[in-house]
Parts: structure tokens; C-alpha cells; sequence
């Protein structure tokens, strides 16, 4: 309760507290109701005289007396009790019902949920007051005493609220069961009961305390609805306040108005107040209404300043020059202030050349006013960039490098206050409003957004969103726009741009859906182009195709690029000038060629460091001489079409295997079948055909309950850590259900062994204590790797394990995986679309496309020297962190990626 009132401010506190104290005023009078009340809700007289009917409010009875002659105080008095009771009977029984029933649909499917589905939304197509009706004359035919009115009243409005219970939890469900901490469960054995409540309960119980407000609100009224109409409770058994107001209508045409106001008032003070709980919880626990902080936990920093200290030490030591290290972080921010002060370059700026800036920002400062405080997310940011000229702004997440540039176009929320300056050819952006802004977005300065397929309204053709902004800058005619969409989409290099300008996004694939999304920022041929981690989401050709085009748009229309972006090789393929940005604050600012070569700040060197690089010496060698751990024969896995739609074969007659002590990459595009191979290895996916063996026992077709027992034999590390853990379980809790639930370990023994596989990943066991949201994205995927090691397996499935890391964690989880590896012996088939990673990890390589093994060999054969034309067109689309090295690749690839769409 008090968490929630902190979590509220301002008005939103006030209507919380409004709410509950009205709320808890009901709750109170319905308790100590025989006490409170001057008489019984159905006496006429006391101490033999009669009250008088109708009699105005007085001293003896305040509230005046009914048409019967009973004191209308004691009634609304009684009326709260039965209003209470009634409403807490209806909204537990609902949710008591409902929510099971929910669960199940939503977890199970099938015929079950069908049926479900059936009967509750015949259920829900009756209006709720009509239901009731026909509910309670069925259980008491209108007529009944105290408890078994109450009972039916009760009954009757539950029967109207399961099936809303019912379908919140059942979406709910539906969307919880494929998240990967689901999955991940399943992997381990766990059984159907613990994953219902443990998993997806406690994931989806959070809206319970709206809709029970909200249907409370709703209970009183169906309430009141039926005792008006004459279907509630024996007027004789208990006071019910839609009977009164009943009763009350032939007065109000007499001035007898005290009979219908207080009855009345009541039903509207509670509606009122449990309204206000309801709508007030709904704002506070939904986390798209919420203010969050910075996008980094206390814990990434923690671990981006450790290894900043790290650089910073071996700088200096280099320089014999070492300084005292403070551990406190007013201290470490006083030391990177220094460091970014005595290392930086000068800003172009101040060369000797004058350059003339399309987009400048000088001392850019951002705060956001969050529920935990104001968050300083841009701390005295500058730098320009000129027509026809590339800037990359590079750093980890968090560092401010988004936040940057939305600020320029003022699409930060409210809660941001934004300082300094930013100018556009002299004209200062910042403190402009949204109708001042609007002729320069777009027709001036355009962004490229980060995920194309959320960019892109899905119920709009891309032709229509490609010319939204030209008419929206400009007159033009239906034909004239159509035209300029034609042009515009073969200008960025879509196939066929006559016909796809009619295609919806959904018909698109990532790479031509980021090809439109590019087409529509340059579709009024802007000066600025802000491109935020336009390739992050693509695999490496259609990557190196969209920087291909982005190249040759900045040559031909002479637009000044700004590119945001974490990827290194991509950063040396496209910019002439690199900003280095650190928690909000920029560091470096250089040459691309003399930023690779030549690295000044501490950070920048570290940065630098921990990229992977394709074709590094001395990499793991090739295991032959170990027994098979895992072996894949034919294996053939479909998934059904659609309606009027072909089989789909994701896996198409695979054979592969896998030896103890050995790493077998797993590399392909999106689509080509890699993670469907780990997903049916370990059972959760079933193949169509084939055989899947792990140390000889053959596990392909089994059941889940057939498979239980076996699943200690393999681990599985899903690729993003953070979806991989249950948020409402603590790291032990999460480490130890491997072990809860395939070994007799239990208690201290349990919680030993937690702490010993924490400290295995180099994180110390006190973490056990914390929760997911708690740690780095470095530390959840070494909890990950805990968890799935947690058995002993023979054999591990690590699914794009690395996607989602910087590139600083990329390096120390790496590290940490070889050395786990080489100590353990485990098989590991190792799926990744990144190369560079596969070449520091793996002995052998095996290449996907479009459902099939393409290549196989050792490491060094098939990154080295690749036979397949697609294993050579997949390496030579890597960008590696070296301006001149990649160079000399794009010279040479030629004709390779020409074909890419």
C-alpha cells in the first residue's frame, strides 16, 4: 500500500488517497453497522412509538424517515453492509473463476480454448444488467432471505464478470507463454502447475487490482439496478439502496426529497471512490504511464566505470604515471571530467580549417524528471557536422547518444528539460514549439529510426507513408505523389518500386522495409540526415547493402549523415569523423582514421579493445578425437501455412553433430533455420522428420513428460538475457529451479550451490538476493549461463547469446564462456549471426541458408577460406573495425552484394 502511494504524485497522490479514504469509510460503516446505526434497518417505532412516515430530516432522525416509516439513516447504513458484502462476494468469486479459467485457456489452446472463448463471449454479448436479471430469478426467483438474497445478488453479478477476468488473463496469457523466461523453464522439466502459477501467474496478476476496483464500481451499480427493479435482495431480509430509490420516486414529485438524496448519495460516493482506486492504480501500475530513469542500471554503471578505471590504470601505468583511484562516483565523474578535458582533440571548430556547419550543437544538455529523481541523461554535449560529411557518435547504451539527437528535433517527452543549443545553418532549434518544428522535421532534418518494422504503420501501403511528408511540405497532386513514391523507392534500390509501392510493410522484408524507411526520410531531400542504429536490427549483407545506399545518397544529394551507433565496423566502413560519447558526456571527438589508429581517452581505448575482429590468429582448433554428443540426422522441421497457404520447411533435411569439448557455430541470415535447429534439439519444437540424439539417446518426437528426465543432459542460453528471466523471481530463485526441480537439493544445500555457480560466472553470491531489473545486461547473461549449467549438461544451446550486449560485456562474457568451456568440456552448438564472435569461440563452422547447411569445416576453412558463393558473400558483408582494412574488403568484394535486396 505505501509503495503504491510513493509511486503516485500531485493530483494522481490526491485522487489515490481521496479514493481509498472514501473507500475505507464504506468498509468501516459496513463493519460496525449494527453499532452505528440508531436503529435496525427495518424498525418503524422505538420504545413503542411509531416514527411517522415521510417525517423530514430532524434530531431524531437526521436523514428523515421513508414512505414506511423507517429511519432512512439506519438504511443506508444497513445499505453499505449488504453493498459491501455483495460486492467483495462478486468481484472474489469473478476473479476466483475467471482467472483459473483464463490461465488455462491461454496456456493449454486447443479444442479447450475454444470452448472457452465460445461460451464466455456468448456470455459478455448480453448487457450485464440483463444477465443478472435473468441470473437471479433463476437462483431465487426474486425472492429470498437475507443470506440467500445476498448470495444470489452476488452470484448473479459474478456470472456477469468472469468472462471479463476470463479474457484480460487469457491475452495476458497468450503473450506471456512465448517469452523466453517461459521457455526457459520448460527446458529444465519444470511441470505445467509450477509454470502456470509461478511464471505466468505472477506476470499477469498485476492488473487483477484495477479490474477488481473498476468491477467493484460496476458490482454496486448492477446492485442497485436489480434492488430498483425489483430483483434484488427481500426488502424484509436486508436494506438494499436500489430498492430505496425505488420506493423514493413517487416522493420526489412531493418535496419529499430526503427518501431518494441520501440512498442516492451513497451509491455515488462509493461508485465515486472506488472509481478513483481503480483509475488511480491503473496509472500507477502501468509502466507506459510511468517516468523511468536512464536506460542503464546502477549496475551497468557500476560495471562501464570499473572497467573505465581498468583503461584508465593501464594508461597510466604505461606513462608511469598511475593515479589513486577513488571508489566513490562523485570522484570517478571528477576523474573522466579531467581525462575528456586533458585528451579530447580540439572540436573541428577550432582547426585551422573553418568549416561551415549544416547541424552544430554546442553544450546540448538533457535531464529527465523521473520517478526516482531528475536523471542528467546529456551533460554538455558539442559537436557539428558539415554538408556531405559523416559523423558517427558512438558509445555504450546509456551513454546519451539517442537522446541527442531526438532533442534536436524535440521529440523527447514532456517530463525532459533540454539545454544549451542546437542550430540548423544559424537558426537556434531548441525552445521551438511543435508548429515551429514542423516545417524543419522532415523537409530539413529527417531521422532514420532504429527498428523499421515499428517505424512503418502497418495499416498504411508504403507508397501512402512515403508521401506523407512531401504533401505535408508541399502541394502536389494524387499523381504527382504516386510518382515521387515511384522514384524515391528506386532511388534507395527496392526491386520492382512500380508494384511494391502498393505492398503494406508486413509484405517487406527487414531489409527493404528499412530501405522505405530511408526512402522517407530523404523524400524531401533534407540537409541532415540522423540515422539512429539504422542497421542493428539487419542481418550483415542487407547491413552492408543499406550502407552502400546511405554512401551513395550522401554523394549524390551532398547530405550531412549523423550516425548513431554502437557498431565499430560500421563506424569505420561510413564516417569521416567520430564522436565518442560516456555516460552523457562526450570524451572524444577525432578522425575516423586517426580515432582507430591513434585512440587518446582511456574509454576509447577500451572501446576499441573489446571489438571482435573477423580472422584473428590462433583461435580454437578442431576436436576429432571426442565421443559425439549431440548428432542431428535429416533433420526436417515444417510449420502450417495460413489459410490458402503452403507448408512453411524452416529445416530442410540438416545433418550435423556436435563433440564433447567442441564449439560448433551455427551461422546464417534471419530465417535460414538456426535457432528452430536449437529450439527442436531441445524439445521445444517438434520436428517434422528426422533424428536428434544427445550421448546416443534418442530424444526426437518426445513428449514433454517424456522427455523430463533427460533434460538435465542440456542447457540452453536464450539471446536476450533480460526476457530470459523471470522479473518477479530473485537471480536464486532463477539459478536454483534447474536444481529444484531435477535434483534432491533443497534448503542450505540449494543455496550453497546457487552461490558456488554464481561465483563460476564471476558474479558474487550475494546477487542471489537481487532481481533481474537489478543487474547489467553483462551480469543477466552470466546468470543465464549459470542457470543452464546449473545440471552439469553435456551439452549447452547458446541462441544468439550475445545480440543484445555492448561490445565492452560482448568481450568479458566472451572470455568467460571459453574459459567455462574449456574447464567443463561441454558440447556448445554456438548460433550467431555475428562472425567475429564464431571466430573467437568456435572449432568448426557450420553456414545456413534458407533451411539448409550450405558449408561445414573447421573455423579457419570456412572464415578463411570459404567454397560456397554464399558462406563468401556472408564474410565479405562484415565491417571490420578498421577504416583502411575495410576499405581494401569493400574494394574487394565487388560484384558479391550486388544482388542484395
Amino acid at each position: 500500500m505505501l509503495s503504491i502511494i510513493r509511486s503516485s504524485h500531485g493530483l494522481q497522490r490526491f485522487m489515490l488517497l481521496l479514493g481509498f479514504i472514501m473507500v475505507a469509510a464504506f468498509i468501516l460503516i459496513a463493519i460496525f453497522a449494527p453499532w452505528i446505526a440508531p436503529y435496525d434497518s427495518n424498525d418503524d417505532r422505538a420504545n413503542g412509538v411509531i416514527f411517522g412516515t415521510q417525517q423530514a430530516p430532524s434530531a431524531a432522525h437526521w436523514f428523515g424517515t421513508t414512505v414506511g416509516g423507517t429511519d432512512v439513516l439506519s438504511r443506508v447504513i444497513f445499505g453499505t453492509r449488504t453493498a459491501v458484502i455483495v460486492i467483495v462476494l462478486a468481484v472474489v468469486l469473478s476473479g476466483v473463476i475467471g482467472v483459473p479459467l483464463g490461465l488455462i485457456s491461454g496456456y493449454l489452446g486447443g479444442w479447450l480454448d475454444r470452448v472457452l472463448v465460445l461460451i464466455m463471449d456468448a456470455l459478455y454479448s448480453f448487457p450485464s444488467l440483463l444477465l443478472a436479471i435473468v441470473v437471479a430469478i433463476v437462483l431465487s426467483g426474486g425472492n429470498s432471505g437475507a443470506f440467500g438474497g445476498i448470495m444470489a445478488a452476488a452470484i448473479s453479478i459474478t456470472v456477469v464478470f468472469i468472462p471479463q477476468y476470463f479474457r484480460v488473463i487469457r491475452n495476458a496469457t497468450l503473450a506471456v507463454k512465448v517469452e523466453p523466461y517461459v521457455d526457459s523453464a520448460r527446458v529444465v522439466g519444470v511441470r505445467t502447475p509450477r509454470i502456470l502459477f509461478k511464471h505466468i501467474f505472477a506476470n499477469v496478476s498485476q492488473s487483477l487490482p484495477v479490474i477488481g476496483t473498476l468491477n467493484a464500481s460496476e458490482a454496486i451499480l448492477t446492485l442497485a439496478g436489480l434492488g430498483f427493479l425489483g430483483f434484488g435482495i427481500e426488502p424484509s431480509a436486508a436494506a438494499e439502496w436500489g430498492y430505496d430509490l425505488n420506493k423514493a420516486m413517487p416522493d420526489a414529485s412531493s418535496g419529499i426529497w430526503w427518501t431518494g438524496v441520501y440512498p442516492g448519495l451513497a451509491i455515488v460516493l462509493i461508485v465515486l471512490g472506488t472509481t478513483l482506486v481503480g483509475e488511480s492504480l491503473n496509472d500507477i501500475l502501468n509502466p507506459l504511464l510511468r517516468t523511468r530513469g536512464s536506460e542503464t542500471t546502477s549496475a551497468d554503471e557500476e560495471e562501464v566505470i570499473a572497467g573505465f578505471e581498468e583503461a584508465q590504470v593501464e594508461v597510466h601505468n604505461d606513462a608511469d604515471q598511475a593515479p589513486v583511484l577513488s571508489p566513490s562516483k562523485s570522484r570517478n565523474h571528477e576523474r573522466l571530467d579531467f581525462e575528456a578535458r586533458k585528451l579530447a582533440p580540439q572540436s573541428a571548430a577550432a582547426k585551422d580549417v573553418k568549416r561551415v556547419a549544416t547541424l552544430s550543437l554546442s553544450n546540448l544538455s538533457v535531464a529527465f524528471q523521473t520517478d526516482g529523481g531528475v536523471v542528467n541523461a546529456v551533460n554538455g554535449v558539442s559537436f557539428d557536422v558539415a554538408p556531405g560529411e559523416v559523423v558517427a557518435v558512438v558509445g555504450e547504451s546509456g551513454s546519451g547518444k539517442s537522446v541527442s539527437s531526438r532533442a534536436i528535433l524535440g521529440l523527447l517527452p514532456s517530463t525532459s528539460h533540454v539545454g544549451g543549443s542546437a542550430k540548423l545553418g544559424g537558426r537556434e532549434l531548441l525552445g521551438m514549439s511543435n508548429s515551429q518544428l514542423r516545417p524543419i522535421r522532415g523537409d530539413q532534418v529527417s531521422m532514420i529510426f532504429q527498428e523499421p518494422s515499428t517505424a512503418l504503420n502497418p495499416v498504411y501501403t508504403v507508397g501512402w507513408q512515403l508521401i506523407e511528408g512531401p504533401r505535408a511540405h508541399g502541394e502536389m497532386t494524387k499523381k504527382e505523389a504516386r510518382a515521387r513514391a515511384i522514384e524515391l523507392l528506386e532511388l534507395v534500390g527496392l526491386p520492382d518500386p512500380t508494384r511494391r509501392v502498393d505492398y503494406y510493410p508486413h509484405q517487406l522484408s527487414g531489409g527493404q522495409k528499412q530501405r522505405v524507411v530511408i526512402a522517407m526520410a530523404i523524400s524531401c531531400d533534407p540537409d541532415v540526415i540522423i540515422a539512429d542504429e539504422p542497421t542493428t536490427a539487419l542481418d550483415v549483407t542487407v547491413q552492408a547493402a543499406i550502407l552502400e545506399l546511405l554512401l551513395s545518397l550522401r554523394d549524390r544529394l551532398g547530405t550531412a549523415i549523423v550516425l548513431i551507433t554502437h557498431n565499430m565496423g560500421v563506424v569505420a566502413d561510413m564516417a569521416d569523423r567520430v564522436v565518442v560519447m560516456y555516460r552523457g558526456k562526450v570524451v572524444e571527438e577525432a578522425e575516423a582514421g586517426t580515432l582507430f589508429k591513434m585512440p587518446q581517452h582511456p574509454y576509447t581505448k577500451r572501446l576499441l579493445a573489446a571489438v571482435p575482429h573477423l580472422g584473428q590468429e590462433n583461435g580454437p582448433g578442431q576436436v576429432n578425437d571426442n565421443e559425439v554428443v549431440l548428432s542431428i540426422e535429416d533433420l526436417v522441421v515444417d510449420f502450417p501455412g495460413s489459410f490458402g497457404q503452403p507448408t512453411f520447411r524452416a529445416v530442410n533435411h540438416v545433418s550435423l553433430e556436435v563433440r564433447r569439448g567442441e564449439v560448433l557455430g551455427l551461422v546464417g541470415e534471419s530465417g535460414s533455420g538456426k535457432s528452430t535447429i536449437g529450439r527442436t534439439t531441445v524439445g521445444l519444437q517438434q520436428p517434422t522428420s528426422g533424428l536428434i540424439r544427445v550421448d546416443g539417446q534418442e530424444i526426437s518426437g518426445l513428449s514433454d513428460r517424456q522427455l523430463r528426465p533427460l533434460r538435465a543432459r542440456f542447457g540452453f542460453v536464450f539471446q536476450d538475457p533480460a526476457s530470459s528471466l523471470n522479473p518477479r523471481m530473485t537471480i536464486g530463485q532463477c539459478i536454483g529451479e534447474p536444481l529444484r526441480t531435477q535434483s534432491p537439493l533443497r534448503g542450505k544445500e540449494l543455496d550453497a550451490k546457487v552461490r558456488s555457480l554464481l561465483e563460476s560466472v564471476e558474479l558474487p553470491g550475494g546477487y542471489a538476493e537481487r532481481f533481474s531489473h537489478e543487474l547489467s545486461g553483462g551480469q543477466r547473461q552470466r546468470v543465464s549461463l549459470a542457470r543452464a549449467l546449473a545440471l552439469g549438461p553435456d551439452l549447452l544451446i547458446a541462441d544468439e547469446p550475445t545480440s543484445a550486449l555492448d561490445v565492452s560485456v560482448l568481450a568479458r562474457g566472451m572470455g568467460l564462456v571459453k574459459g567455462l568451456q574449456q574447464r567443463l568440456q561441454f558440447a556448445c552448438l554456438f548460433i550467431s549471426h555475428d562472425l567475429a564472435v564464431v571466430d573467437s569461440l568456435a572449432n568448426r563452422v557450420a553456414v545456413m541458408q534458407n533451411g539448409k547447411i550450405v558449408e561445414v569445416g573447421g573455423r579457419e576453412q570456412v572464415l578463411g577460406s570459404p567454397r560456397d558463393e554464399y558462406t563468401k558473400r556472408l564474410i565479405a558483408a562484415v565491417p571490420v573495425p578498421d577504416p583502411d582494412e575495410q576499405r581494401r574488403r569493400r574494394a574487394e568484394r565487388g560484384h558479391l552484394l550486388s544482388d542484395i535486396s
